[in-house]
């Protein structure tokens, strides 16, 4: 086997590994549009039925510019910083990235719906 050859198979190794974490990668990201809308709708639901927003910072917010408006600012904010992150950082640790923002605002959700629940 040739030179060439080695290099062509590694090329072809290294693309078809690039493609599954960029296919990885975007369920991630889709893992975060989820988490987000569910963090939001629970909250929105959550206060609406007389649960109080436990972060004072959201609080002053909320009663500045609405629970959704708020909300959404405050995520597109820490999408944006990710999404900055998400490109600085080497490939392979580019998933940590959607990772590290959807699982909390995936608990999140998951503490609201329980808390509605208890209503």
């Amino acid at each position: 086997m040739s030179n060439d050859q080695f290099t062509s198979a590694g090329a072809h190794e290294q693309s078809a590994q690039s493609s599954r974490l960029h296919s990885t990668d975007a369920w991630l990201w889709a893992f975060v549009v989820v988490a987000l809308v569910l963090d939001v709708v629970l909250t929105y639901y959550g206060l609406a039925a007389g649960l109080e927003e436990g972060n004072p910072l959201a609080r002053a917010l909320f009663s500045m510019y609405g629970v959704v408006e708020s909300m959404l600012m405050m995520k597109g904010i820490v999408i944006a910083v990710a999404l900055v992150a998400y490109v600085s950082v080497p490939e392979k640790y580019q998933p940590v990235v959607p990772l590290g923002i959807a699982l909390p605002w995936f608990v999140a959700g998951i503490i609201n719906a329980s808390l509605i629940l208890q209503l």
